[in-house]
């Protein structure tokens, strides 16, 4: 009798099965809310049987729809998720947790129940959040809905957008009904892609999606994101970060992605990746292989030219040539013919103007009449008037697959693509030096991180002058205006590279302690930066002019870090990436103690007095500081933020690059032609 209600209303489901595992959900949760809200109120059988109707067909669509993906690497060859999933490595650096997620985490979710997952391009955190969803079903742990958030714009909802997924036809009458089901709890919400947002409804969508988190907190939420300060607003959600691949995870994805061509490419990639390696050849080959994407378009250049290339620029470049000339190896190089007709200097030359307009909204979400336009706009030349939109467009989806269908929708089959060609369409402007400052002012400047990481690569010369420049004249600045010798005090050179452009605070006092617990319990992280900034004023004004990073609360003492440029952060974190000489990281000592004492500490680069201090107290401050936030060996140097440092020795070098560069003139070159 148990499963009567769900046959009868499964009879009007679209898909033509129902797979088992959604059986078991809709009677495990969904059936006892609809007979609780029953027994205590009127509903009649027709608003049950429509909301268990919608459930149902909505859990059965969005489980067909995750278990499959689409691989670049496999011309966006759609596959079984479970064939090319690595199960990946989740870590907490303020919690010093790590979970490897193979499956669906219960206790781990229960645990925290607000979980955010912030990390770089490529990393796998739209995959891990479709693995986590399935596997959802499969555990018949709850209710899952997944949202891609690039949906949301200010005029819908959160809540709204949920409702569209649900079910595409509700009713106004339905809406509050069916949030007093998802108010009972045991639904599971996975919120994918928050900087995808666009910029101009972030505000706006951010504070729908709070309110509605408010409202369902009975639920368990995952968020995932690219580095955005927007994340901020969400100080209730534990954040982690996923591990880079290891070098044997990234060899048994390659194997997995032969596993589906049958071309056994494998051995003789992973034979040629370690020989780079081995030979030191491919300077940046360690940091692709712990990046899923980067590994697939490892698998997709080696079978396209049988070679693996040297930079990150190389490489996506290479991916787009394989791309335009794609063929499938097993039918005799079958080669597919374009349908515009363009070729791929010209097809390249639009990508380019398309990806710039495309960051320009941070949109990665395109009805077909929006596409057909940016893409009107991206060919806005009379050599390409003859060419058709539609044709680009049919081009962008089947020949060269560098877009991808959602629904009716449109979208870039990775946001890696539109930054890259961006990069090289502001390379290509006469004043490229100018959007590059408006970039460097712009309020919005972490959309643009990935795009700058591209553009490092074309034209470093250019990149130092506009961003790294005026970052190491303020560093050397900051050093020389302490008056110390640093060819000779090097334990005071270190406290001052420690502190620049950081505030942090190390607070072992009870009465602070005790006056701030009142305020911590679920405190958002703009909330807690206001009342610690409030707090501690009276210690230290300065602090009023920094912004809070990271938290690290305990029951003995308080730690946390402000800093007072996050731009500066971010570009020194991305030459960290680069593997630049100028910046260096801080390590905590293995093993370390911490000396306690009953006072609060604020270290500030604005009030750094060495004169008042020993060697030996300096000493003691770096040794506390570097132990309380300093990286623990093996931890990715590439995302955390604050744990870098500018080189003093290698900024005064730099410095004098950027300026002898700067010093060239070229105009002689063309004159007498």
């Amino acid at each position: 009798m148990q499963d009567e209600f769900l046959t009868r209303t499964a009879i009007t489901v679209a898909s033509t099965v129902v797979v088992e595992p959604i059986k078991h959900i809709m009677n495990t949760w969904l059936k006892p809310k609809l007979e609780e809200i029953k027994k205590k109120k009127e509903i009649d059988e027709k608003l049950e049987k429509y909301t268990f109707e919608i459930f149902l067909e909505y859990l059965n669509r969005t489980y067909s729809d995750q278990n499959n993906i689409n691989i670049i690497a496999l011309g966006l060859q759609q596959v079984t998720l479970e064939s090319t999933y690595i199960p990946l490595t989740i870590n907490s650096v303020e919690r010093k947790e790590k979970i490897t997620l193979d499956s669906y985490n219960e206790t781990f979710a229960a645990k925290y129940k607000k979980i955010v997952i912030e990390d770089t391009a490529g990393m796998g955190k739209s995959t891990l959040m479709k693995k986590l969803f399935i596997s959802a079903i499969q555990q018949n742990v709850g209710i899952p809905i997944f949202i891609e958030l690039r949906h949301l714009t200010k005029e819908n909802d959160i809540l709204d957008t949920i409702l569209e997924n649900i079910n595409p036809l509700q009713g106004t009458h339905d809406k509050e009904f069916i949030l007093e089901v998802i108010n009972r709890g045991d639904f599971i919400f996975f919120f994918d892609g928050y900087d995808e947002i666009p910029f101009q409804h972030k505000e706006h969508v951010t504070r729908h999606i709070k309110r509605f988190i408010s409202k369902a907190s009975n639920n368990i939420f995952f968020l995932t994101s690219r580095l955005d300060d927007s994340l901020s607003s969400f100080g209730e959600f534990q954040k982690f970060e996923i591990e880079d691949l290891s070098r044997e995870e990234a060899f048994s994805l390659i194997k997995k992605y032969d596993n589906i061509t049958q071309l056994n490419l494998a051995p003789s990639i992973i034979k040629q990746i370690k020989e780079n390696i081995n030979g030191e050849r491919f300077s940046e080959l360690n940091s692709f292989l712990g990046n899923p994407l980067l590994v697939s378009f490892l698998y997709l250049t080696f079978k396209h030219k049988r070679d693996i290339p040297s930079l990150k620029i190389d490489f996506y470049r290479k991916v787009y040539d394989a791309l335009f000339e794609l063929h499938d190896l097993s039918k005799e190089s079958f080669k597919r013919e374009k349908y515009s007709g363009l070729s791929s200097v010209n097809l390249q030359k639009i990508l380019m103007k398309l990806g710039f307009l495309c960051l320009r909204e941070n949109n990665n979400d395109y009805d077909k009449n929006k596409i057909l336009k940016l893409i009107s706009q991206a060919k806005n030349s009379p050599y390409f008037n003859d060419i058709q939109e539609d044709l680009i467009l049919k081009d962008l989806l089947e020949t060269v697959p560098l877009f991808t269908t959602i629904g009716l929708g449109f979208k870039w089959s990775h946001k890696s693509f539109m930054e890259y060609f961006a990069a090289y369409f502001i390379d290509n402007q006469e004043n490229r030096e100018k959007i590059l400052n408006d970039i460097n002012n712009s309020a919005n400047h972490t959309i643009y991180l990935n795009m700058l990481d591209f553009y490092y690569d074309i034209d470093r010369q250019l990149f130092d002058k506009v961003f790294v420049y005026p970052i190491i004249k303020q560093f050397i600045a900051f050093i020389t205006a302490s008056g110390i010798d640093p060819y000779v005090e090097k334990e005071k050179l270190m406290y001052l590279e420690m502190f620049f452009n950081k505030l942090f605070i190390i607070d072992y006092d009870e009465s602070s302690l005790k006056a701030l617990k009142t305020n911590k319990k679920d405190m958002k992280w703009k909330e807690k930066e206001r009342v610690l900034i409030e707090h501690y004023f009276k210690h230290d004004p300065s602090i009023k002019t920094y912004n809070l990073v990271r938290s690290i609360e305990g029951t003995r003492r308080n730690a946390y870090q402000f800093t007072k440029n996050n731009k500066t952060d971010n570009i020194i974190g991305l030459l960290k990436r680069k593997r630049s000489s100028l910046v260096k990281s801080l390590y905590r000592a293995e093993p370390f103690t911490l000396k306690e004492n009953s006072t609060t500490n604020i270290y500030t680069w604005e009030d750094l007095d060495l004169k008042k201090l020993s060697n030996e107290e300096i000493n003691d401050k770096v040794l506390t500081v570097t132990n309380t936030f300093g990286l623990t060996r093996g931890e990715s140097l590439s995302r955390l933020r604050g744990m870098h440092l500018i080189d003093y020795f290698e900024a005064i070098k730099y410095k004098k690059l950027i300026e002898e560069e700067m010093s060239i003139k070229e105009d002689d070159l063309f004159t007498n032609l």
